[in-house]
């Protein structure tokens, strides 16, 4: 996905995780320029100083890429965690990024050195940025209704309609399925990396406080039981979540984002059997870039 740097107009788009900052400069085809990706912490339980720090480092280096390429900046995007009200570019979370909660970012990134104050600087909920990139250039292009289930520190979720993504006022998710009740707690209790580990840990008796989601995926890989009862429970669980929502909006591609879904293929026969009563759905798959989709979908955001 390397631009060839025939078109000079270039974008700085960021997808802010709770762990990492990823950007990268792209064209306005969703081309990434060579050399312009990059990854660096987000600072997510830091001071307010750190995580506005980390996020102009971010912006800095990109400024100097664009500077050395000689290439024109048209654009600035954020794909952000939530509840955040994209409009303003105002984040609203209590738990990571809390230090930043009421922060005008728009107001804050104009401000930085070598940013005009003509271009665009737009902001979009994570999840709503994978939905929209996987359907401009990824595996929802050929559905009307598709949803994407993103699985990493917590748990998102963005449908669209007769190719809409479906907003609240504040530019966020009008469904939420994290908060739905599953067994004895919610369904972020399960399927999350806190949930991935808890189960695993349950089913192999390990206590290991070191063990990860990308350790319980490898394991997978090379046949481990445990860890491949790990994820076709929790596909069983988001079926049983997921299958009302989907017959009820008429879904018919669903597709899973977030770093944990590098680990699709061990959760997708439990997924299928789980959802089979859902005529109406016609893909279930992850989506095609994992490390992509998100920026994709804040670039869409900035052209239109």
């Amino acid at each position: 996905m390397d631009s060839s740097m025939t078109d000079h107009k270039a974008y700085l788009v960021i997808d802010v995780g709770g762990t990492y900052l990823k950007s990268a400069i792209l064209n306005k085809e969703g081309e990434v320029f060579e050399g312009s990706a990059l990854m660096s912490r987000a600072c997510s339980e830091g001071s307010k100083e750190e995580i506005l720090g980390a996020i102009s480092e971010t912006i800095l280096t990109g400024l100097s890429f664009l500077k050395n390429k000689k290439l024109s900046l048209y654009g600035i995007g954020m794909a952000f965690p939530g509840p955040s009200d994209y409009r303003k570019g105002i984040p609203l979370m209590e738990h990571k990024f809390k230090n930043i909660h009421g922060v005008d970012l728009r107001e804050y990134i104009a401000g930085i050195p070598g940013v005009s104050s003509e271009i665009p600087i737009r902001f979009k909920h994570d999840a709503d940025a994978v939905l929209e990139g996987e359907q401009w250039k990824g595996n929802a292009q050929e559905y009307n209704n598709a949803a994407v289930v993103t699985l990493g520190t917590g748990l998102g979720f963005f449908f669209s309609q007769n190719r809409i993504n479906q907003c609240n006022s504040l530019g966020g998710p009008v469904l939420s399925i994290f908060k739905l009740p599953c067994k004895d707690g919610i369904l972020e209790d399960y399927a999350s990396k806190r949930g991935f580990i808890k189960i695993y840990k349950e089913l192999s008796g390990k206590k290991d406080k070191n063990i990860k989601v990308s350790d319980i995926g490898r394991w997978a890989d090379e046949g481990d039981e445990d860890s491949l009862r790990t994820f076709s429970y929790i596909g069983t669980i988001l079926a049983e979540s997921l299958l009302n929502i989907i017959i009820e909006r008429e879904i018919q591609c669903l597709l899973f984002g977030g770093q944990i879904s590098l680990s699709f293929r061990h959760m997708e026969a439990s997924l299928k059997r789980g959802l089979k009563g859902a005529g109406c759905l016609k893909l279930i798959s992850s989506v095609s870039s994992i490390e992509n989709s998100a920026l994709l979908g804040v670039l869409k955001t900035i052209i239109e």
